[in-house]
């Protein structure tokens, strides 16, 4: 069988064997928590069409310098699929890793299934090792162009959310230094500087948590008993105290009781109440839901426009406001690193982030987290 037929006959086989190789070869363990499929598909299929194209004009190449790639070629794919690693936060060399796996399964398994080659299977290996020589390089090349993009933005962004608090900062400073201020505009001042130098501290916070686990570690989570009830009203006053301009409604129900990282537990709270504020109508309340029953669900919903297709897939991962060069976000101040750190926390207590976004139900972001009553009893787990 001619190599561009193997490929298209035993492409989920294929694809089998590359992904667990891969999964192995880019997290370091056999459960790796992408989905490494996306687009290598279509990019076999791609492939095997250029190897018909290549056999047919041996040494040819497809495409002129300069020129734009065809929407279905070897290079539109490849470049897609590295868009979409930038997006998933892989390393650049993880990427590389990528394709000299997909040569070595595609020719394993295809040698397999020929006992003898013949020149015109060498012809087809010459033209197949082009072909993935071809998008290692578009796609290194468009996930590098992806990275440098979002580092610029990112660093404008934090220069930003950076600058203004430091100025307030320094404003207030300068005026308490000065003197001859009443007893109630020192306090103002000073409640200002301080609740500025704790936005400072959560971006700082939120940086560090996104650096440890880019570089592999996780999240370090400590439990102790707490009323999840009691965590999130509390983050919810925090909240209407810093935007007295909106409401926020609260309820909660069932034994909330358990073992938590309560100051997590927070966090990823805080952190879905900001994309709601940041995503909701203003004039419609932000609802917050706290119930036990077999889980402890923990429900943010709003108002206002669905969430993006284009974006559903990405949700979770770092930097995708600043990837997606979403205005909204970038004028907002906000990195992107918001939703990844709450699902960061909510994975490390074994639980998870379930989403539901229509133009009618608004969107609700529900944490889902199983139950560890005192005394280590676990339960959902």
């Amino acid at each position: 069988m001619e190599l561009s037929s193997f490929i298209s006959a035993h492409r989920e086989t294929i694809l089998a064997d590359w992904e667990q190789d891969a999964r192995r070869r880019l997290t370091g363990r056999g459960d790796g928590i992408l989905e490494l499929r996306d687009n290598l598909g279509k990019l076999l299929e791609t492939v095997a069409r250029d190897l018909d194209d290549c056999r047919r004009d041996m040494g040819v190449p497809n495409e002129s310098p300069g020129r734009q790639a065809p929407a279905n070629s070897v290079e539109a794919v490849a470049e897609q699929h590295g868009a979409r690693r930038a997006e998933q936060g892989l390393r650049v060399v993880q990427v590389a890793l990528e394709f000299p796996s997909l040569r070595r399964c595609v020719t394993r398994l295809w040698r397999r299934s020929q006992p003898v080659a013949t020149s015109a299977d060498l012809d087809s290996l010459i033209c197949f090792d082009e072909a993935i020589d071809r998008a290692l390089t578009t796609s290194i090349a468009e996930f590098m162009h992806r990275i440098d993009r979002s580092r610029e933005r990112v660093l404008g962004v934090l220069g930003h959310d950076l600058r203004d608090p430091l100025t307030t900062i320094i404003a207030g400073g300068a005026l308490l230094a000065e003197g001859g201020i009443d007893e109630e505009k020192t306090r103002d001042i000073a409640n200002r500087i301080v609740s500025t130098g704790e936005r400072m501290h959560h971006l700082i916070a939120d940086l560090l948590d996104a650096t440890r686990m880019r570089f592999g570690g996780r999240l370090p989570i400590e439990r102790r008993e707490a009323d999840l009830g009691t965590v999130v009203r509390a983050i919810v006053e925090e909240f209407c105290t810093s935007h007295p301009d909106r409401v926020v409604e609260v309820t909660a129900s069932g034994d909330l009781q358990g073992r938590w990282d309560d100051k997590r537990i927070g966090q990823a709270v805080a952190n879905l109440l900001a994309n709601a504020l940041q995503y909701g109508e203003r004039q419609a309340p932000i609802r917050v839901s706290v119930t036990a029953n077999h889980d402890v669900a923990i429900a943010v919903h709003n108002t206002g426009p669905p969430i993006p297709e284009q974006r559903r897939a990405v949700l979770f991962e770092p930097w995708t406001t600043v990837v997606h060069n979403d205005a909204a976000a970038r004028d907002a101040g906000h990195l992107g690193l918001g939703l990844y750190i709450a699902n960061a926390i909510v994975v490390g207590h074994g639980g998870h982030i379930e989403v539901d976004s229509s133009d009618e139900r608004g969107t609700t972001f529900t944490i889902h987290l199983p139950v560890t009553r005192p005394g280590g009893m676990d339960h959902g787990e």
